[in-house]
């Protein structure tokens, strides 16, 4: 297996960005090399939110390259899709699984993530996976911010629709939510859009234009 493909072990973001140096030239005048179309539910009981639900469609061509080198045979696949999903669950870790989220001003941390989970539809990967909050956030009368992104945007993680984040019932009667998207100046747009692949990555870069679940609760 070229050694590119086995970073997925290692490095998720690196494994992205080495697949489109070395097979995508289309690409490198620009970020982001990848995309990932995220969807997520907020799990509460009735007065705490406990958890994330998170399910990340894959882009085409990095679905693909994900598979490369893999036992993809009808008898297999399943097998292999799930040691991948455990694989990029696990490297996701040191990166806060790419997930933030604040109780006003104060981040949210997360136990490990638990049930994950990979699927291939048509030509896309389908991960998905939940993320435990170390303490459930009694919702009351609290304004919560959530935003999903790779800090060097060398992949665009974006919610596409306004139903691509859902709420708990009980969350629906309390709160208000919303996605806001990012406010990205003329100049930044121009120099992210000026970026090769190749450059070091810079990790200021993600959360300019990383949209944000605004939840306001009474």
């Amino acid at each position: 297996m070229p050694r590119f493909l086995k970073l997925i072990k290692g490095n998720w973001l690196l494994l992205i960005t080495c697949l489109l140096l070395s097979t995508l030239p289309s690409r490198l005048s620009a970020h982001p090399h990848a995309w990932v179309a995220t969807n997520t539910y907020i799990e509460s009981d009735d007065t705490h939110i406990i958890a994330l639900h998170m399910t990340w469609t894959f882009d085409a061509d990095t679905s693909n390259y994900m598979l490369q080198g893999e036992d993809i045979s009808p008898e297999h696949l399943q097998q292999t899709l799930q040691k991948l999903a455990v694989g990029v669950i696990d490297n996701m870790y040191n990166e806060h699984y790419f997930t933030y989220l604040y109780n006003d001003t104060t981040p949210v941390k997360y136990k490990s993530a638990i049930h994950p989970q990979m699927v291939k539809d048509k030509n896309k990967i389908v991960l998905s996976f939940e993320l435990p909050l170390s303490n459930p956030i009694a919702f009351a009368g609290k304004n919560l911010r959530l935003y999903i992104y790779d800090q060097t945007y060398f992949v665009d993680m974006s919610w596409l629709n306004k139903g691509d984040v859902q709420i708990s019932t009980a969350l629906n009667s309390a709160c208000a939510g919303e996605i806001i998207e990012p406010k990205v100046s003329d100049a930044q747009r121009a120099f992210t859009l000026a970026l090769a692949a190749d450059v070091t990555p810079d990790n200021t870069l993600g959360r300019y234009f990383s949209q944000q679940y605004k939840l306001d609760c009474q």
